[in-house]
């Protein structure tokens, strides 16, 4: 039976399968809030091998020591700067150029902070939100133990393996989804971003979804993306005029792959920031919206978050001469910028990072 004739319900269970199979990238990197969890989220995961990851895979856990924090786009470079580092130092390996030749795939997990949200729980856990358990075991040691948020996290994301070699994959370390399409897929984009996308809603469906709550991803019939965030429909209709007849939109997890071309021209890009350790930067606002808005609309949109004009502008145009410099290389035409990576509509998407969601999807297995 092909992946297209199954149902939602059967091709949820085909995708559980495949993430209890002990599949997942080849590299995994731990973002984490300090050295102490960076050292124990080492240790955990490689005595996990097998189970949680790949009996291979190679673990590099490390540190965000960046005053302030990073933001998840800065830290996103940061920690993969770093995991070189760490990489080429334990079992001298290139990241960058196993990346680039497609030999690897990488997932990198953000970890970093208080977990204040879920407060009382990472109290238990010294203070290490992801080290939190969850009402399932794993083998790890060769012993069965708790599972903790993060390593279920790692054991569902590790589906899409598979499909991003030469691509490195950030993911949130709280979030756990199980989609309803298949997983594997054919890259088609140098930036492509998880969401579960339906037909374009009429103005009603759109406020009785609430989307103008979410960060959204619309495409077209021509295989472009755009994201906006969290606007109401007239408005997404004026933003996402560029892109033609849109095919379809909705909400994004957040969760995002690059190609190693694209991790290599923004590695380059924020190399200051990243040797100076200034700066705050999120992926959404900062980089995919500059990336696939037109300036004006992304103007309209950061002042709605206190950003002055000059400050916004400035910063489109960055972005904009960064891709102008990537779009010379005639070996970054293979690709497509951005795109949509489906999940499906009703997908099961349990989030952990707030004690009353941490409660209710804990109780919800106790219903099965």
């Amino acid at each position: 039976m092909s992946s297209a004739s199954l149902s939602k319900d059967e091709q949820m269970r085909l995708n559980v399968e495949i993430m209890n199979a002990a599949t997942g990238f080849n590299v995994v990197i731990l973002c984490c809030s300090s050295a102490q969890q960076a050292r124990y989220w080492q240790k955990r995961l490689e005595e996990g091998r097998g189970s949680v990851l790949p009996k291979k895979a190679v673990v590099l856990s490390v540190q965000e020591d960046w005053p302030g924090g990073a933001g998840n786009a800065l830290g996103t470079l940061y920690a993969f700067k770093n995991a070189s580092k760490l990489a080429s130092q334990r079992y001298g390996m290139d990241l960058e150029a196993l990346l680039k030749s497609g030999q690897i795939s990488i997932g990198l997990y953000h970890t970093a902070g208080k977990g204040t949200r879920l407060a009382p729980l990472p109290g238990a856990e010294n203070n290490n939100k992801p080290g939190v358990k969850l009402p399932m075991t794993v083998k790890v040691d060769g012993k069965l133990v708790p599972m903790t948020i993060l390593e279920a996290v790692i054991k569902q994301t590790g589906c899409y393996a598979s499909s991003r070699a030469g691509r490195l994959s950030v993911f949130w370390g709280d979030q756990i989804f199980i989609p309803t399409v298949p997983v594997q897929y054919e890259c088609k984009h140098h930036v492509d971003i998880l969401c579960s996308l339906g037909p374009m809603p009429s103005e009603e469906e759109w406020k009785t979804r609430g989307l103008q709550n979410y960060g959204l991803v619309a495409s077209s019939t021509d295989g472009r993306s755009a994201q906006v965030e969290k606007v109401n429909y007239t408005t997404a209709c004026q933003m996402l005029s560029g892109l033609g007849t849109i095919s379809a939109v909705g909400p994004s997890l957040g969760s995002f792959s690059v190609s190693s071309s694209m991790l290599l021209a923004l590695l380059q890009e924020f190399s200051a920031e990243l040797e100076h350790r200034k700066g705050k930067l999120d992926s959404d606002p900062h980089l995919w919206m500059p990336m696939t808005l037109q300036k004006a609309d992304y103007l309209h949109l950061m002042s709605q978050k206190g950003i002055k004009e000059d400050d916004a502008g400035n910063h489109f145009d960055r972005i904009q001469s960064m891709l102008s410099r990537f779009n010379s290389d005639s070996a970054n035409g293979s690709y497509g910028l951005f795109g949509a990576v489906d999940v499906g509509l009703d997908i099961c998407w349990w989030d952990y990072g707030l004690l009353k969601l941490y409660q209710r999807n804990v109780l919800l297995i106790s219903e099965k």
